[in-house]
């Protein structure tokens, strides 16, 4: 059975992260306080850690589901 969900995965965990580097450079070089840069930058770098997390459930559930 061919299954092409890690190419699917890798392309949603690529574009989030390049998604992120545009966001977190806009940020970056706004008038906001340091403090607001900070967090805005943590919560999308959190964001990604739960993309990752999410992609690594699906993984573990599809593999758990076809050799089971």
């Amino acid at each position: 059975m061919l299954s092409d969900n890690v190419l699917i995965s890798s392309f949603i965990f690529f574009i989030s992260c390049g998604l992120l580097w545009v966001i977190i450079t806009r940020i970056q070089s706004s008038n906001l306080s340091p403090r607001i840069k900070r967090v805005l930058s943590y919560l999308g770098f959190a964001m990604i850690f739960a993309i990752i997390v999410l992609i690594f459930n699906h993984h573990s559930e599809n593999y758990l589901a076809i050799y089971s």
